[in-house]
């Protein structure tokens, strides 16, 4: 009886039995009422009838024969009292009765009392003498307001009892047969009413597992029918806002998977709750992030613990900068209030490697080009005093003074002039008229400028690859200013006894591919992704023996580039390095 149609179904029948029990009592005592008060005033006006008759009659015998006949008719006993409460003639049924014979009393004394003053009494209930229940009417008799005597009239309750009997078990079965068709009724009547609030259960159920697709079927106006109404638009409004909530949350998430800076978001508590990958990328070398980690204890970031602290109780942002071993990463961490409180603080990570790295290189930089114009600047100095001051001893002597000098202002002119192609290649200004090119010959001729070079090292400069290799597009002078920037690289990091080969291929009929190759120190890895960058150099991680300005590598990068090529560089400590470019073939220039 858990269910409603159960609790529905019950109350419905308890009403109903409770109803017809309490008509069933009602009738049944309206029927006991109505036989008794029958019978009762039938006995009245037969006792007032005897009672003329007891005065009109002339002989005791007469009477007596009138008496019979009345028991016969009314199957009544009859008794007749005289008016001092004495038994003066009885009918012939109580004639056996030694109570009513002639000279005893019927009634007690406040009874008898009452009948002689002139009420008339009835009483129901079991007379001993007669060993039955009994009905009884005491009927006063009259003459001239004078109470002369009494009738009494005696019948049996049972033909009453069983009559009224009867008509209880027709009730009882009235009632029976009432309570089984109000139980199917009930039970049909309930499970209508209810079935409409079971459905809607069942929807509320599955909308509460997050399916918001049933409806109820509404098949009524009244108050079910309005609930089922609001229930289908309740399950629509929330279908909408959550597959809004669910489109925002996707656009969020491709908003930070999309992001180039890492975002972690973490509870008041510490606890992380959203991470983006970048965020994971930043941190693999600490940890491998995971929902469900806590600052400071699964994730250890140098000084944003107690940062992330200060910013749940202040509820301020604040900045600060997180070295790793290999990052360099500016977090900011910002405070999601509700109500006033912190919720959650957000971290934002930025990764500074690359603007610390060119920092570095930039300081590095103006330290080397501040080198290399002071070394020439200082002889040029000396020697031009030494010249003015007439302290050379001979005119060969002076000549090898004004030859340094030209050498150094030679070398202030290179370094100015690659200042200014790394100016005019960033930005964008560098012009260059472009024309068919042998590769092979353009190789030829810097082998030959830098042989003499490479053998005072001790190292020896080879050209490999086809000698039948298509023309390219480009121009002769900068072809030859790359190829020596790359082989004055690796000359420096090259030992003596090491080699250098320039290798030419040629790749899909259209482009042809360079490489320059030296058995050298190589680069580390960390390294490589920045060699091409202008002020960088890798003086930590690999052994010269001179030092360049760390902008010939830049210049080379933006010079092919300008001749619709690529460049690309790879490398393994101790083995050498091999920067490779290509350029495009004349054909495919006509195309």
């Amino acid at each position: 009886m858990k269910g409603i149609v159960g609790r529905l179904w019950l109350t419905l029948v308890v009403t109903v039995g409770l109803i017809l029990l309490l008509l069933g009592l009602f009738l049944s005592q309206l029927f006991d009422n109505f036989y008794f008060n029958l019978q009762a005033d039938n006995l009245i006006a037969q006792g007032q009838n005897l009672g003329k008759l007891v005065l009109s009659s002339s002989s005791n015998a007469e009477l007596l024969q009138e008496l019979a006949l009345v028991e016969d008719f009314l199957n009544a006993n009859v008794v007749i009292m005289d008016k001092s409460g004495l038994i003066s003639s009885v009918s012939p049924g109580m004639q056996h009765h030694r109570r009513f014979r002639g000279g005893a009393q019927t009634l007690t004394p406040p009874q008898a009392a009452a009948v002689l003053s002139g009420q008339t009494v009835v009483i129901k209930g079991y007379r001993t003498g007669l060993d039955t229940t009994m009905l009884t009417v005491a009927v006063p008799i009259k003459t001239s307001d004078q109470v002369v005597g009494a009738v009494y009239l005696y019948t049996p309750l049972a033909p009453i009892t069983r009559t009224i009997a009867s008509v209880r078990r027709l009730i009882l079965y009235g009632i029976l047969g009432t309570m089984a068709v109000a139980t199917v009724i009930a039970f049909f009547l309930s499970h209508r009413l209810s079935r409409p609030l079971i459905r809607m259960e069942q929807a509320a159920q599955t909308m509460a597992a997050g399916d918001f697709s049933p409806r109820v079927e509404v098949h009524s106006q009244d108050e079910v029918g309005r609930l089922g109404s609001a229930l289908n638009h309740l399950a629509a409004e929330l279908a909408r806002t959550v597959a809004a909530l669910g489109a925002e949350r996707d656009q969020l998430a491709e908003i930070l998977a999309g992001m180039t800076d890492g975002v972690l978001t973490f509870s008041a508590a510490g606890e992380l709750l959203v991470y983006n990958p970048p965020a994971a990328e930043y941190l693999a070398t600490v940890t491998d992030l995971a929902v469900g980690q806590h600052l400071g204890e699964d994730i250890i970031l140098p000084g944003l613990e107690d940062l992330f602290k200060q910013v749940v109780v202040t509820g301020e942002a604040q900045s600060t900068e997180i070295r790793l071993p290999e990052r360099v990463l500016a977090a900011r961490l910002a405070p999601i209030k509700e109500e006033g409180s912190v919720r959650a603080v957000v971290c934002v990570l930025l990764d500074m490697t690359r603007e610390r790295r060119l920092e570095d290189m930039r300081r590095e930089f103006v330290a080397n080009v501040s080198h290399e114009l002071r070394t020439p600047l200082t002889y040029l100095q000396g020697y031009t005093e030494a010249i003015l001051d007439g302290l050379s001893a001979s005119r060969e002597e002076e000549e090898k003074y004004l030859r340094i000098i030209l050498d150094e202002t030679l070398r202030l002119r290179r370094l100015v002039n690659d200042l200014l192609d790394l100016a005019r290649i960033e930005a964008g200004q560098l012009v260059l008229e472009k024309e068919c090119v042998a590769i092979n010959q353009v190789i030829k001729e810097v082998q030959q400028k830098l042989s003499p070079l490479a053998t005072d090292k001790g190292v020896q400069l080879m050209v490999s690859g086809p000698e039948d290799v298509p023309l390219v597009w480009g121009n002769p002078d900068r072809l030859q200013q790359i190829l020596i920037n790359l082989i004055n690289n690796a000359l420096r990091y090259t030992s003596p006894g090491g080699s250098i080969t320039i290798d030419v291929q040629v790749r899909n009929n259209d482009q042809i591919m360079v490489s320059v190759r030296d058995t050298g120190s190589g680069i580390a890895p960390a390294d490589l992704p920045y060699v091409f960058e202008r002020f960088y150099k890798t003086e930590k991680a690999r052994t010269r023996s001179s030092a360049g300005t760390g902008i010939g590598l830049a210049i080379v990068k933006g010079l092919v580039e300008a001749h619709g090529g690529e460049i690309s560089v790879s490398s393994e400590l101790g083995q050498g390095t091999t920067f490779t470019f290509t350029l495009p073939a004349v054909s495919s220039q006509s195309d």
